[in-house]
């Protein structure tokens, strides 16, 4: 699924993607990865679900026919279920212009925050600063487990012009204060560093922020103490358990991957960036792809009494696992011309 958002309609071209990725192969940045190794997959890549749709509708017949012989019935049965319930599983955006905030000095100034040297000359003379974020969910069928969420943001134009990602978040040193599972208000402070603030009403609450705060060497603190500029209020984050990886700062194009074992119920995850761009642009378009990978082990695991039927095609596939989740991923990209302008007079 791709879907082109923007505050006027726009006509989706049908060969959009693959121009859009053709694009990014050119793009010096994007290109000089390829050469050392990365595939194409690991810096863009935008769920083709119709295939992956095609080939879940061929499995499931091919399933269904087998099963169907062996419980002499029309019920659906294991492994046609996991199969129609992974096909039936949604993967969704919410809108960045929802959290999409202008970064200024005097901002910074009333909320106490005197910002390093470095960005404050940025600020003034060259770059304008803004945060965003944006939301992924997750919503599985019953039954239906997943072991990989990622999301992609890319930023354009290209070139002389391009979007620069400065900081990112969530990161995998946050993990144990995001697993607390108190709401959360993300801050910027002096050096655009991120700072989390949790609600903690009781003194012993405090008391275990300023210990994570301390061995993990992270700026965690209660809001109503901490020292930032609030950027992102009640930010989301419904995994539990995970290791999430966050990689893009300094580029225009960041990526978070957040693996783990607790993804068989509705999953919701915030990712945001403070990115910077010449000052006066106007907008900027931003090209969002989320997917989430199946758990192989447990689709495999479903289709074991028939496995040993099954056209040689399949057998082969799903015995290579990373293959077949990457075949088989859910998955949504979509497209947002973010008006900066209209930010700039608020």
């Amino acid at each position: 699924m791709f879907r082109v958002s923007t505050l006027r309609l726009l006509t989706f071209k049908p060969f959009a993607i693959m121009e859009t990725i053709n694009a990014c192969v050119k793009h010096p940045t994007i290109n000089s990865k390829l050469k050392k190794g990365k595939s194409m997959s690991e810096i863009i890549s935008i769920p083709d679900l119709q295939e992956a749709d095609k080939l879940l509708t061929e499995l499931f017949e091919e399933v269904r026919k087998w099963e169907g012989t062996l419980a002499g019935g029309t019920k659906l049965t294991p492994g046609a279920t996991a199969i129609e319930n992974l096909r039936q599983s949604k993967v969704s955006f919410g809108n960045p212009r929802n959290k999409l905030r202008f970064l200024t000095e005097e901002a910074f100034k009333e909320a106490g925050i005197e910002l390093a040297p470095m960005y404050l000359q940025q600020m003034r003379c060259q770059y304008d600063f803004y945060c965003v974020s944006v939301t992924v969910n997750l919503r599985p069928q019953p039954g239906a487990q997943f072991r990989r969420l990622s999301c992609q943001l890319d930023f354009s134009p290209k070139g002389e012009s391009e979007p620069i990602v400065q900081t990112l978040f969530p990161r995998n040193s946050y993990r144990t204060v995001m697993e607390w599972g108190a709401g959360m208000n993300l801050g910027l402070d002096e050096n655009l560093a991120w700072s989390v603030g949790v609600d903690a009403t009781q003194e012993t609450q405090e008391t275990q922020l300023a210990n994570l705060s301390g061995n993990l060497n992270v700026n965690v603190g209660s809001t109503n103490k901490l020292k930032a500029f609030i950027t992102v209020p009640d930010f989301t984050y419904k995994v539990g358990r995970s290791e999430i990886t966050a990689i893009g700062e300094g580029e225009s194009t960041c990526s978070w991957n957040i693996q783990g074992a607790e993804m068989q119920k509705m999953t919701t995850a915030e990712f945001a960036t403070v990115f910077k761009v010449p000052q006066g642009t106007k907008s900027v378009k931003l090209l969002g792809t989320a997917r989430a990978e199946v758990n192989m082990n447990w689709f495999t695991a479903e289709l074991r009494d028939v496995f040993g039927e099954l056209e040689d095609r399949f057998k082969n596939l799903l015995r290579q696992k990373e293959k077949a989740a990457s075949q088989l991923t859910r998955g949504i990209g979509e497209e947002w011309i973010l008006d900066l302008s209209a930010l700039q007079y608020l």
